[in-house]
């Protein structure tokens, strides 16, 4: 419904008709809407997480653990990418609490890949001279495909998308 309608435009009323509760019920356990909301984003980046931590555990080299690490993340958070944006064009940049979140999943992908690339290194599969600075990019890039315009431009799947950017940071670019 949020993601529908965004935070301003969704009513209690509206939560309380799709939850199949009393308003009252609502107000048992939330002080206004802005709680329920966040209460929901909360839970949308805890199983965000806990998909990407069974993904990774599921691999055994840290190039597959990478790359299951960015596919499950983009295929799971769409929905939650929906519900920022909408809120976001709701109170333009007035909405600190978005910016928290998103802040919030900046960080936690950050350490995963971080702790992949330590990983990686520690095997000698991979030689990482900054380990943050390469994991920031892995993520803004994987990111940049919450903007449907620079994902859909690009008519590729997922996988695709995922294997490139791989490709680039591991193997790099330079003529050998």
């Amino acid at each position: 419904m949020f993601s529908q309608y965004g935070l301003k435009k969704t009513t209690t009323d509206d939560i309380a008709r799709r939850a199949h509760i009393s308003k009252a019920t609502i107000y048992r356990y939330y002080s206004n809407k802005q709680e329920v909301f966040n209460d929901i984003i909360d839970g949308q980046i805890k199983q965000l997480f806990a998909a990407i931590s069974i993904a990774v555990n599921d691999e055994s080299s840290a190039v597959g653990k990478l790359r299951a690490c960015l596919l499950s993340r983009m295929r799971r958070s769409r929905e939650l990418a929906r519900l920022l944006q909408i809120n976001r064009k709701d109170f333009g940049e007035n909405w600190r609490q978005g910016a928290e979140f998103q802040e919030q999943i900046l960080d936690r992908e950050k350490k995963i890949i971080t702790d992949i690339l330590g990983f990686g290194e520690s095997s000698g599969e991979l030689q990482i001279k900054n380990a943050e600075l390469t994991a920031h990019l892995m993520v803004v890039s994987v990111q940049s495909i919450e903007y449907s315009w620079i994902f859909g431009s690009l008519n590729v799947a997922q996988s695709v998308y995922v294997d490139h950017i791989l490709n680039v940071i591991i193997n790099g670019i330079r003529k050998r």
